[in-house]
């Protein structure tokens, strides 16, 4: 869709189809769905808002945002993970949803470092993490903190962040600086492509179970 596009489209329904659907687990299911991607935009937002920054904390959106849609979309699979029993016989489920959990790459992501941001450092603060992430820790200069100005909105705990990316690369010792900043621009194209194809496998989904729900499009 062009970017410059500024017509406005809603998805409608009428009040009597809405109180029919109210408890439909189909529904609920995709309502559900929806605030996943709600808050995975949010995260990815953060740091496109970031881009034009020219400050420490630029880097902070950048790194938080990236942390935070990861441990998102790591709850997004344990939602779509229930999407089959209403939805195995759709087009859009067969070739979105059910294709990506049978992607081998996919699962092993899954299995490790969105797990690993999901339950160690991002939806909780473990304290083994901190002192974990020290292990294999060698920089040229340590910096707790930077700042521009004095506005502490603009402080940035730098060091805090790159300890915890190094607990998820789990560097070891002969490993060198840029080789890990190579392994986490990696890890970060592996897991946007993932992101990129979980949001189209959801708005394929939600597309045609929504036409089969009664719901109408509109330009306002």
């Amino acid at each position: 869709m062009d970017n410059s596009d500024t017509s406005v489209w809603e998805i409608v329904c009428s009040k009597d189809k809405f109180d029919d659907l109210k408890s439909d687990d189909r529904f609920l299911a995709l309502l559900t769905l929806a605030r996943f991607v709600n808050a995975l935009r949010f995260c990815q937002h953060a740091a496109i808002d970031a881009q034009n920054k020219d400050a420490p904390s630029r880097s902070r959106q950048r790194i938080n945002s990236f942390l935070f849609a990861s441990s998102v979309l790591y709850e997004g699979f344990r939602v779509a993970e229930n999407l089959g029993k209403y939805f195995r016989n759709l087009d859009s489920f067969k070739n979105g949803f059910a294709t990506l959990f049978k992607d081998k790459d996919v699962r092993a992501l899954r299995e490790t470092s969105l797990e690993r941001m999901r339950n160690k450092f991002v939806f909780h603060f473990d304290r083994d993490v901190t002192k974990e992430a020290l292990n294999n820790f060698e920089l040229s200069t340590y910096k707790f903190a930077t700042s521009r100005g004095t506005a502490s909105g603009e402080m940035y705990f730098s060091l805090a962040d790159e300890a915890v990316m190094n607990y998820l690369l789990q560097p070891k010792a002969e490993e060198f600086d840029h080789d890990l900043q190579v392994r986490l621009e990696n890890l970060i194209e592996q897991i946007t492509n993932i992101m990129g194809r979980f949001v189209r496998a959801t708005e394929d989904l939600m597309a045609e179970a929504l036409v089969g729900m009664g719901w109408k499009s509109r330009e306002v």
